[in-house]
C-alpha cells in the first residue's frame, strides 16, 4: 500500500499545484515553466536511457532544442505549426552539424536519432499542451484529469483483479482488466468534468474524446515501457519516491495532449474558439 498511496500523493500534488495555476491568472505562469522544467528532466531521462545502451548524444544540444520546441507553444495558435516545424527542421540540421564538427567516423546512425527522437518525444507534446491552454485552460483540465483518472482506474483495478496480461514482454504488471477499468474510467471523468465545468464540447465529443484519451493514452504507457525495457531499466529516474522518474509519470498524458491537439485541429474546433 506504501507504494499506492506514494503515487496517490505525487498525482494529488501535481493537480493542486496546476489547478491552482488553471483558477488564479496571477499563476498562469507557473504552467510554461512547469513545462520547460518537465522537459529538461524527460530530456535528462532520455539521455540516462540512451547511455545504458552505450549511445552518446549531445545533452547540451538536447536540452537547448527541447527548451525551444516547448517554448514553440507560446505562439500564436495558427503560427504554432510553422514555428515547430522551423524548430524541429534547425535541430535536424544541428544534430548533423555536431556529429559532423565533432569528426565522428562512428555512432552517427544511433546518436542522431537518439537525440531527435528524445526531443520530438518529450518537447512536442509539452508544446502542444500549451497550445491546448492556450484555447482553453478547460480543455487543458479535461484532458489532464481525464488521463490522471485513466491511469489510477488502470493501477487499482489492475492490481486488484488483473489476471490476463497485456504486454507481458514490454509491462508485465500491465493487464487487460486494468485496461479496460481505466478506459471506463476515464470515458466517465470526462463525462463528469462536462457536467461540472463548463467545457466547451458537445456530449458525442466528449465521448469519443474519453475512448480516444482510454487508448491513447494507455499506448502512451507502452512505448514508454518499450523504451525502459530496450534500456533495460525498471524506471526512467528516481525524482518521484515510489514512482520512478518524470516520463514514468507523464507518459499517457504526452500522447493524449498531441491527440487532443490533433482533434481539435480535425474537427475544427480550435478554430471557433480562437476567432470567439
Amino acid at each position: 500500500m506504501g507504494f499506492q498511496s506514494s503515487r496517490a500523493r505525487t498525482a494529488l500534488g501535481m493537480i493542486c499545484i496546476i489547478l491552482a495555476a488553471l483558477r488564479f491568472s496571477e499563476l498562469s505562469w507557473l504552467l510554461p515553466i512547469l513545462a520547460w522544467l518537465i522537459a529538461l528532466g524527460g530530456i535528462h531521462e532520455m539521455h540516462g536511457l540512451a547511455r545504458q545502451r552505450q549511445i552518446e548524444f549531445s545533452a547540451p544540444v538536447a536540452y537547448v532544442s527541447v527548451s525551444a520546441l516547448v517554448a514553440s507553444g507560446l505562439v500564436a495558435f495558427e503560427a504554432f505549426p510553422w514555428v515547430a516545424f522551423a524548430v524541429i527542421a534547425a535541430l535536424l540540421v544541428c544534430v548533423f552539424l555536431e556529429q559532423i564538427a565533432l569528426r565522428a567516423e562512428r555512432g552517427t546512425l544511433t546518436n542522431v536519432p537518439a537525440l531527435f527522437l528524445s526531443v520530438l518525444y518529450v518537447g512536442l507534446p509539452l508544446a502542444c499542451a500549451l497550445q491546448i491552454l492556450r484555447v482553453d485552460r478547460f480543455y487543458f483540465l479535461f484532458v489532464l484529469l481525464g488521463v490522471w483518472s485513466l491511469d489510477t482506474a488502470a493501477f487499482y483495478v489492475g492490481c486488484a483483479i488483473g489476471r490476463h496480461k497485456m504486454a507481458p514482454r514490454l509491462s508485465p504488471k500491465k493487464s487487460w482488466e486494468g485496461a479496460v477499468a481505466g478506459l471506463l474510467g476515464c470515458l466517465i471523468a470526462s463525462l463528469l468534468e462536462r457536467a461540472v465545468f463548463p467545457i466547451d464540447l458537445s456530449w458525442t465529443q466528449v465521448v469519443e474524446l474519453g475512448i480516444l484519451f482510454g487508448v491513447v493514452g494507455q499506448l502512451g504507457d507502452l512505448a514508454e515501457s518499450a523504451l525502459k525495457r530496450d534500456a533495460g531499466v525498471k524506471d526512467t529516474g528516481t525524482i518521484f519516491r515510489g514512482h520512478g522518474g518524470i516520463l514514468d509519470r507523464i507518459d499517457s498524458l504526452l500522447f493524449c495532449f498531441v491527440a487532443f491537439y490533433l482533434y481539435l485541429i480535425c474537427s475544427g474546433t480550435a478554430a471557433v474558439r480562437v476567432l470567439s
